[in-house]
């Protein structure tokens, strides 16, 4: 099945309804799906035919959402960018891709002019809206001209849907190859288990260039969902949209959580519509996550997926009680289970990797045959997370197996003391990591942001972690920032604060002797 066929069983299933909300526009699903169509036929006269890559970089919109129809719909391969990525890091995908034409915003045109200069497999810039960028084509006319392309390319299991670069946390970015068979049973699979949700009004501001995004889109179309749609976050837009659609469901990463937590306005609107937030893409402190539902009258429950397992692996069921720090159980149609170093499945309870198998699970890392050997073993996907599962299959993360802080042989948890940091009144995010030490080899740091208004010194936050941690745990310092280095989801980045502060510890004995 093309996983664009998603768009015409939304209107078979739900007839034609307000889908869509963007600026002052109010876009119905037929509307939706009319506007692929020659979104579809303009990308076929510019030379796009099956198996070719469309890079589409822009910020959220409904142009954004058709270009996943319309590149799907005649066989081609979207390749997803955040527009918050440098000509450097954009010049790197499309020499490893080899796509040859870009569909942009008029805002980026001249960046991906210099990322693109030279390239022999680069044909064309693509622009929706006026540019003086020589060599870009606005399109925006010839998309409302065009007439719709109707066929739907007939695609196979194993043929490429999209090549979903990851954001480089070690190293250049990986190109996650998803088939058509990846992204319908990711979707099926997310589907089943909302079963029972009707009804759905959402917000959404997470980026269409990540998976947690893209599976957001598809499911909603499953669902039948109204959603406003956001061109990035915006508390003040978000709340407004909560009061104004009366939003019952919404998916965040948990940084947004913390963000509206903190906003200072939030008493100005009602959100007594809200009953279930769903997270992801990292783990939420379940300080933040208690406090949440406390302050707005909700359930909040984390599930987990992956850019290789097409955003699918566990999650809760509609009316499932939720286990604390738990996220969920795998889907149906997901195998799961923990491995030790020797890739040997271990009992529950036990500590090891997470490692998943089904028909979602990525073809591999494009270009990259010794990395996807390394992440696919006799079939199983790799996580790189570490956790455990209990009798009743419901998984725990306890951390990324790169994030782990080998502290004097011992191996330490961020995650543990994470969780012990948040408790406190004036925290309102924080990030636990390893650096070099000379006593220890590594020892903690932890990067922390406080609530506004809110004052707290490094004694006073190593003193409050004593009731929560051992003493060897206890970070060696504490560095209190502005703000977080964030990629474009939201999700802490550890490696940059690893790199910013390398060498907080040199030399500093008495520094590590406290710990």
């Amino acid at each position: 099945m093309n996983i664009a066929q998603l768009s015409l069983e939304n209107i078979e299933k739900y007839g034609e309804y307000v889908a869509t909300l963007f600026d002052d526009r109010s876009i119905t699903n037929v509307q939706q799906y009319e506007h692929a169509c020659r979104v579809a036929t303009v990308l076929l006269n510019h030379g796009i035919g099956v198996g070719d890559r469309v890079v589409v970089m822009m910020s959220n919109s409904p142009d954004v959402m058709s270009a996943f129809t319309a590149t799907w719909k005649i066989g081609a391969v979207i390749i997803p960018v955040t527009p918050m990525w440098t000509a450097r890091e954009v010049r790197y995908l499309l020499e490893d891709s080899g796509a040859g034409l870009v569909v942009t915003s008029p805002e980026l045109a001249p960046m991906l002019a210099e990322a693109s200069q030279g390239i022999d497999t680069f044909r064309k810039i693509l622009v929706i809206g006026e540019s003086d960028v020589p060599g870009a084509t606005n399109i925006a006319d010839a998309i409302d001209s065009a007439e719709s392309h109707e066929p739907m390319f007939e695609a196979a299991a194993d043929d490429m849907a999209m090549l979903l670069y990851t954001s480089g946390t070690t190293g250049d970015p990986k190109g996650v190859m998803l088939t058509h068979e990846n992204m319908c049973s990711s979707t099926e699979m997310a589907y089943k288990n909302a079963l029972g949700i009707e009804n759905v009004r959402s917000v959404s501001s997470l980026p269409l260039s990540h998976i947690y995004g893209v599976i957001v889109m598809n499911i909603g179309l499953k669902l039948g969902t109204r959603a406003r749609i956001l061109r990035g976050w915006d508390t003040r837009a978000i709340f407004e949209a909560i009061q104004e659609l009366k939003v019952n469901r919404l998916s965040v990463v948990p940084t947004m959580l913390n963000y509206m937590l903190d906003f200072q306005d939030r008493d100005q609107y009602d959100t007594s519509s809200l009953e279930q937030v769903g997270s992801g893409g990292a783990a939420i402190p379940e300080a933040v996550r208690v406090e949440f539902e406390k302050e707005f009258g909700c359930t909040v429950k984390q599930g987990y997926g992956l850019s290789e397992t097409a955003a699918v692996l566990t999650n809760y069921k509609k009316d499932e009680p939720y286990r604390v720090g738990s996220v969920g159980r795998p889907v149906e149609g997901v195998e799961a289970c923990i491995m030790d170093n020797d890739n040997h499945s271990v009992p529950p309870g036990e500590s090891g990797e997470i490692c998943a198998r089904g028909p979602h699970i990525m073809q591999g890392y494009l270009n990259k045959k010794e990395a996807t050997n390394e992440a696919i073993i006799d079939g199983w996907l790799h996580t790189g997370d570490v956790g455990h599962m209990d009798d009743e299959g419901y998984i725990f993360i306890t951390d990324r197996k790169k994030d782990l802080v080998i502290k004097g042989a011992e191996n330490i948890s961020p995650k543990e003391i994470e969780e012990g940091i948040y408790v406190h009144p004036a925290v309102s995010e924080a990030a636990v990591f390893g650096v070099a030490d000379e006593k220890f080899g590594e020892n903690l740091v932890a990067a922390v942001v406080l609530r506004h208004g809110a004052t707290l010194t490094e004694a006073e936050l190593q003193r409050h972690l004593t009731k929560y941690v051992t003493k060897f745990k206890i970070p060696a310092r504490v560095v209190f920032l502005d703000e977080l280095p964030k990629n474009p989801t939201g999700k802490i980045q550890k490696r940059a604060l690893r790199m910013q502060f390398a060498d907080l510890l040199a030399g500093d004995t008495k520094a590590a002797n406290r710990a």
